[in-house]
């Protein structure tokens, strides 16, 4: 018991039967759980052997039973502790006969899973543009997680196509093969617990204790999985948190946790509510935020350390001053002694990467993308680009075969070849001889499927190649590719389309700043993770709030925290309990910081195209003074009206992306000003001054 605190204490010396540890973040769960098992063994002598451990992850599992060894001896003392996958693996390799398996069955990877997938919808001739693959096995997996075989699920149409039909198909094809993928693993032990009582009964019996971490992340299978594991002795110890309960969208249930006491009449309830991580004044704005949810369990995180400084709220005029901001944040905190590695800049979208990664780069500060692909690195990107190359005539080869059969036009992979070897032939620039495909009066194949694409690419150019995006937005439109997106399901499209969103407010940035088609492609190509540290060197981490749940970190920033983002627009429409999720995203992020805590909100931000004006997060907007300091300077933006009192020829200014400059002239009026500055690093930009967010400077 050395070193415990009293309610640690506590829980690791409960009695047998049903017992709930709601540990708050940053409160030593995982030193009570294997102080609890240690206690089992020691103290109430229940052999190490007959001790079930289950967690989440394999980093999760291999953390137990390095703790465990120490505690208890080599080999975590006899007991059996890994992820519910691996467990589950183990038993089955026991009984998968009785399910219809060998017990030499082998498990599909992620890319056999994905070749399966494909074969099945083009055995139909079913198109990717129709249903995405990827969409189909996401909704095999839903069902799984919901313990419902083929038979068991309901009728499902995608662009009148029976989904379960297909589920079906798919388990047939892993039947024949001998395999089952990673859900099949968890679904096919509830098989067995639930309709076999001679095997429940034998395997209910090698355990007497069965404990699990992070509680709150489990989903329907996992639940009923610990439910039939304990149905006889009981002696089910669960440790989560509902307030970090943050994966409904994969299917994990916060009423599992919620409803415990309820499932369980007897059960004991322990809150472990000392933080070990950050200084009080962080636990008094995590502890406000959180309150506000209605269904939780009730504490309160509780300070060990010392008061240390108050979150700071910094209010930017748009993206570009808020990433840039950021970055002096950030550069504040390294010559205080953070390293690099030490600091975290979380968004709750992936778009809202792409300005953090542009200033940081510029700035000269190390980063890296955490959990996910750099902004230009993803799949959606890559292909809007290399549509919007051909537009603005900056394409190479590569670009226009990227997108030749994007959506499918019919050319297959000898097509494909061949193209290639046209283009080669041809020694001109791809834009070039797309031209001459258009104009052709019957070009060879494959080149006729072209054709369509070559003239669609020549009308975008001439009708929309003066919109502020250069015709981005018509070429994916007009050529189906956003269509093509849907096919991937409402969750996956909508974020990719956000992604081109973002892309298209860069374009549109980009060129009222002044840059040229190839600047921003050349900007974009530096952009890429290979030109950026390697993961051991010292960088400052950009990672989705998703991603960022049980790490932390010495400074910690949350960026856009406000209506729209966080909480997202999504959920605002879902309703209530996805509200409520978002909350406690908040409160994860928060909980991530150990001694400094910046949150930050854009008074503009370009979305769809057009310029909103988004209202800080309910979340936050009516907390306390002494919970979050509210005084930090703000940006000052340019009212283009007020132009001629504000500005004048030799004044000073600061622009998010360009630096520091002085104005060589003011041309127009109102909203139709234009500027012209001479900046010091990036020369003369004649800018838009409505658009262009400069900061006067005084001297």
């Amino acid at each position: 018991m050395n070193g415990l605190n009293e309610q640690q204490q506590r829980a690791v010396t409960a009695g047998d039967g049903p017992q709930l540890i709601l540990a708050g973040a940053g409160s030593g769960k995982t030193r009570t759980i294997v102080h609890r098992i240690g206690h089992l063994i020691a103290e109430r002598g229940v052999a190490p052997h007959r001790i079930l451990a289950v967690t989440f992850t394999n980093k999760a599992a291999m953390e137990l039973q390095e703790r465990l060894t120490m505690l208890v001896g080599d080999d975590c003392g006899g007991v059996l502790a890994g992820t519910f996958h691996a467990i589950s693996l183990r038993l089955l390799r026991r009984y998968a006969d009785v399910l219809g398996y060998p017990k030499s069955f082998l498990i599909v990877d992620a890319d056999d899973q994905r070749a399966l997938v494909k074969r099945l919808l083009k055995e139909r001739n079913i198109a990717s543009e129709r249903l995405h693959p990827q969409y189909l096995q996401s909704w095999i997996e839903h069902c799984k997680h919901g313990g419902l075989l083929p038979e068991q699920c309901p009728e499902q149409q995608w662009n009148g196509i029976a989904l379960h039909e297909l589920y079906r198909s798919y388990q047939q094809e892993l039947m024949r093969n001998e395999r089952m993928d990673f859900s099949d693993l968890i679904l096919n032990m509830v098989r067995l617990l639930r309709e076999r009582a001679d095997i429940a009964d034998a395997i209910r019996a090698r355990f007497d204790h069965v404990l699990v971490d992070e509680y709150q992340d489990t989903n329907p299978i996992q639940h009923e999985w610990l439910m039939l594991m304990c149905a006889e002795h009981r002696n089910l110890t669960v440790v989560g948190d509902d307030d970090q309960s943050i994966y409904g969208w994969r299917g994990a249930d916060v009423r599992h946790i919620l409803d415990f006491v309820r499932l369980w009449p007897q059960a004991g309830v322990h809150r472990l509510e000392y933080n070990y991580r950050s200084t009080a004044a962080i636990l008094k704005l995590a502890n406000a935020v959180i309150h506000e949810n209605a269904e939780r369990h009730d504490k309160l995180l509780r300070a060990t350390r010392e008061e240390g400084d108050k979150p700071k709220l910094l209010v930017c005029h748009d993206e570009f001053d808020e990433a840039r901001r950021i970055a002096e944040h950030l550069r504040s905190r390294r010559e205080r002694g953070t390293p690099w590695k030490d600091m975290a800049v979380l968004y709750r979208s992936n778009r809202q990467s792409l300005p953090l990664e542009q200033v940081l780069r510029e700035s000269s500060i190390p980063y890296r993308v955490i959990g996910g692909l750099g902004f230009f690195e993803r799949m959606e990107i890559k292909d809007a680009l290399a549509f919007w190359s051909l537009v603005t005539r900056t394409a190479d080869a590569m670009h226009l075969m990227r997108i030749a059969n994007k959506p499918k036009r019919g050319i297959g992979a000898k097509g494909m070849e061949r193209l290639a070897e046209a283009l080669s032939r041809a020694g001109m620039r791809a834009a070039d001889w797309l031209d001459q495909v258009a104009d052709s009066p019957s070009p060879p194949a494959p080149m006729h499927r072209l054709q369509p694409l070559a003239r669609l690419v020549r009308q975008v150019r001439e009708q929309h190649g003066s919109r502020n995006d250069r015709g981005l937005w018509p070429i994916l439109e007009q050529s189906g590719y956003l269509d093509s997106l849907g096919a991937m399901g409402e969750l996956e499209s909508a974020a990719r389309l956000e992604n081109l969103r973002a892309l298209q407010n860069a374009i549109e940035s980009a060129m009222e700043a002044g840059l040229t088609p190839v600047e921003f492609l050349d900007r974009a190509s530096l952009l890429q993770s290979g030109e950026e540290s390697d993961p051991d060197e010292d960088a400052v981490n950009l990672m989705s709030l998703h991603r960022a749940k049980g790490l932390e970190f010495d400074s910690v920033v949350l960026c856009g925290v406000e209506e729209g983002l966080l909480p997202h627009q999504r959920a605002i429409d879902e309703g209530p309990s996805a509200v409520a999720e978002e909350r406690r995203l908040l409160y994860v992020g928060i909980t991530r910081a150990r001694n400094d805590l910046l949150l930050s909100t854009a008074r503009v931000r370009r979305a769809f195209g057009e310029f909103v004006y988004p209202r800080p997060s309910r979340f936050i907007s009516g907390l306390a003074g002494d919970v979050l300091d509210r005084t930090q300077n703000e940006a000052v933006p340019v009212d283009a009206a007020a132009a001629d009192s504000m500005l004048d020829i030799g004044q000073s200014v600061r622009h998010p992306t360009f630096g520091e400059g002085i104005v060589l002239g003011l041309e127009g009026s109102g909203e139709a000003t234009r500027i012209t500055v001479q900046f010091r690093l990036a020369g003369v930009k004649r800018l838009m001054l409505k658009y262009a967010a400069l900061e006067p400077l005084s001297g």
